[in-house]
């Protein structure tokens, strides 16, 4: 018969428990001193979502709102700072010619999309800030998931393994010279996986997913600023079914005797604690309510700093302090008082009754008010009606609605007076709403729509900070626990070295793999950034694009006659014009296309300074011929002198609007035309002392004497 195991806590399992019931005590310490802010949320939330039953009494303000103000200016507030996906914006931080820091910008950004391209982060995004508006704090954290594959050798991957055995030697011999931290992955990549598998064991699949974390199921270490955060803990629920694959089973039974093993193997229902983020020790502790320590893991992302979220979404923030203030409460008594109004509004609407008295004895004047429309009926005794004071009016007496009236129309005013007070501490303008008066110019909206969004502004700059950060994040997990296979199946750039690479291109792999997987110098030679997370307004880019264009036609037409007399160099043309295409946001294809347009001038000048000159050996040109080139000349400045003049006629037809910027762009064509033409003329001058010249040398048969700026 086999004996019955029997546990006893071991000492070291002791330290665990100890250890567990003091991180308990700090996450409760920490929820004392959000205490007030966590009450405030409570209501908000179900203020928000209207939870408790209804009544028309006031005994339940602040509880059910029959004017739901807070579910207005929340779903108003959260569509206006994010209603798209954020996208990444990586390349060269300073733009060199860096070929290694452009492919593994490429790299990122690649990466980055593929994660976010089934619209999670979007909507954990959205959530986030539903939270942050709602109770004052919003959280988005980022998990690194990947499938274990592999295990006992085969014929086949053994196989496998020669064939890949030469591929993977250069690569392997790079990476001995790597930092210590990427040991493990290159151990991975060869087959070995970071949790102590068997052999051949590896990683694929990686990727990242995106959790917003409720403001219940957060909580953090006391601290002024929060990177100075000592630790972070995050709200699990785990099945008790599914305890042996989620937690260490020999960790939790090494704190137990016999008797609490019986308990906690017998207990229902899930499994509640901490997920505890300790930036001291690089560990993270899961901890039940009741102080066990489940497991222990080592730090799983290797971020910089450590958090696996950035700073928190805090719409109201005060300096020193971490702990965030309800939005709501901010307003909550104007809120109430609306709810109030709007209750009186409900009350005295259902007064309002067309009913009166009358004599109980007059049955004739019962059927009067039965009286449909366009009824009449006799009255016996008319007569006597008539003679008698008052006649048959004073027979009824009609409840008073006129006066209802008056208390109503005094009610919705001081409801829209209620309602604009709380618009102007919460920063939500009309035009933010979309409403605007019909009276109003479009110059009006439009300064409305500029200083009515300045507080909107703010709020879309933080989500835009929160996705950025994220990003630099993500980075950090794909530069240090993506394999680089994983990479190339996902980005579709050539990473690995192969045995069919020139020298050349292996040198280019092995500086972007050391590029890479290193933290330091990616950071410093790659700037990551993301683009707004607000759709543009589409009439307002398109008159900036329409702006770019014109200037861009005006710029042209003034500068060509200036290139091709050898006035203006042509590089430097195109470097003049780039830097002003940067004042415009085009998207960075159009940047790189102007970058390429630069590098491409740059060279043919150099070439051309470079190159010898031409027309050496020719015989000099007759007085006809230059005659005939000066006639040519003047007849192309002319047509391009009436080509501009029909360009700026046009251009004032098409676009009466910017009457200024056209008439600034005229008046320099015309200015640009008149030095050209006074150029032209002292040319001209030049010319006829060298057709005199020309004409007196033949006549004495000596040497022509060159033109300036004509070919030899």
């Amino acid at each position: 018969m086999a004996r019955k195991k029997t546990y006893l806590a071991t000492p070291e399992g002791k330290k665990r428990r100890e250890a567990g019931e003091k991180w308990i005590e700090k996450v409760k310490a920490a929820e004392k001193a959000e205490k007030d802010w966590l009450d405030d949320s409570a209501i908000a939330t179900r203020a928000y979502t209207n939870e408790d039953k209804s009544s028309t009494g006031e005994t339940l303000l602040g509880k059910r709102y029959d004017f739901n103000i807070l579910f207005s200016n929340v779903e108003t507030i959260v569509p206006a700072v994010i209603n798209s996906a954020p996208v990444p914006d990586i390349r060269r931080r300073f733009n060199d010619p860096d070929p290694a820091a452009r492919v593994v910008s490429d790299i990122f950004e690649r990466s980055i999309s593929v994660q976010i391209d089934d619209s999670r982060l979007q909507v954990e995004l959205e959530a986030s800030a539903q939270d942050a508006f709602l109770a004052g704090r919003g959280i988005v954290r980022i998990k690194f998931l990947g499938d274990v594959v592999g295990g006992e050798l085969t014929d086949d991957d053994l196989r496998q393994a020669d064939k890949e055995e030469e591929a993977q030697g250069d690569e392997e011999e790079f990476q001995e010279d790597e930092a210590p931290g990427v040991s493990a992955m290159d151990g991975l990549q060869a087959g070995l996986g970071h949790n102590g598998g068997p052999s051949m064991e590896r990683l694929e699949n990686e990727r990242i997913r995106f959790e917003a974390v409720s403001w219940r199921d957060y909580r953090h270490g006391p601290a002024k600023r929060w990177e100075d955060r000592p630790w972070d803990a995050f709200r699990f629920v785990v099945e008790k079914d599914d305890e042996d694959d989620s937690f260490d089973r020999d960790l939790i039974r090494s704190q137990f005797d016999d008797k609490e093993v019986n308990e906690w193997t017998k207990q229902d229902g899930a499994i509640c604690g901490w997920e505890i983020w300790c930036k001291k020790t690089k560990k993270v502790y899961f901890v039940s309510d009741n102080g066990v320590m489940l497991k222990v893991v080592d730090d799983p992302l290797g971020l910089t700093n450590f958090f696996p979220v950035p700073t928190p979404m805090q719409p109201i923030e005060i300096t020193g302090q971490l702990k965030p203030v309800n939005p709501f409460a901010i307003y909550r008594k104007l809120a109430d008082q609306l709810d109030t109004i709007t209750k009186r509004i409900d009350v005295i609407t259902k007064a309002m009754k067309v009913k009166g008295w009358y004599s109980g004895n007059e049955s004739d004047l019962k059927s009067v008010i039965d009286l449909e429309d366009n009824e009449f009926a006799p009255i016996d005794n008319g007569d006597l009606w008539a003679q008698s004071a008052g006649g048959i009016a004073a027979a009824i007496a009609f409840w008073p609605v006129e006066k209802f009236i008056v208390v109503l129309r005094e009610l919705y005013s001081a409801r829209e007076q209620t309602k604009q007070s709380i618009y102007e501490i919460t920063g939500i303008s009309d035009i933010v709403r979309g409403a605007s008066a019909a009276s109003e110019t479009a110059t009006a909206q439009q300064i409305k729509s500029q200083w009515g969004s300045l507080r909107i502004q703010r709020m879309q700059r933080m989500m835009e900070r929160y996705a950025r950060d994220l990003f630099v994040m993500m980075t950090e997990i794909i530069s240090s626990r993506f394999t680089l296979r994983t990479l190339e199946e996902v980005t579709g750039v050539s990473i690995l070295p192969s045995p069919t690479d020139t020298p050349e291109q292996t040198g280019q792999k092995q500086a972007v793999i050391k590029l890479l997987r290193g933290k330091v110098a990616s950071y410093y030679r790659i700037d990551v950034e993301s683009d707004s997370t607000i759709r543009a307004d589409l009439t307002r880019q398109k008159a900036e694009v329409s702006q770019f264009l014109q200037g861009s036609s005006a710029y042209f037409a003034a500068v060509a006659p200036l290139v091709q007399n050898g006035s203006l160099p042509a590089d430097a043309a195109v470097e003049i014009f780039a830097a002003t295409s940067r004042m415009f946001n085009l998207g960075k294809s159009v940047e790189d296309t102007l970058e390429k347009m630069v590098v491409e001038a740059r060279a043919k000048a150099d070439a051309a300074r470079k190159a010898p000159p031409q027309g050496e050996g020719q015989q000099a040109p007759s007085p006809e011929q230059i005659d005939a080139q000066i006639k040519q000349q003047t007849a192309q400045q002319n047509e391009k002198r009436l080509q501009a003049e029909f360009d700026a006629r046009m251009q004032r037809e098409m676009s009466k609007g910017d009457f200024e910027t056209q008439k600034a762009q005229r008046e320099l064509a015309i200015a640009t035309l008149a030095e050209e033409l006074k150029r032209l003329e002292v040319e001209s001058k030049s010319l006829e002392v060298q057709i005199k010249q020309i004409d007196l040398a033949n006549r004495m048969n000596q040497p022509t004497l060159p033109m300036p700026g004509m070919q030899q």
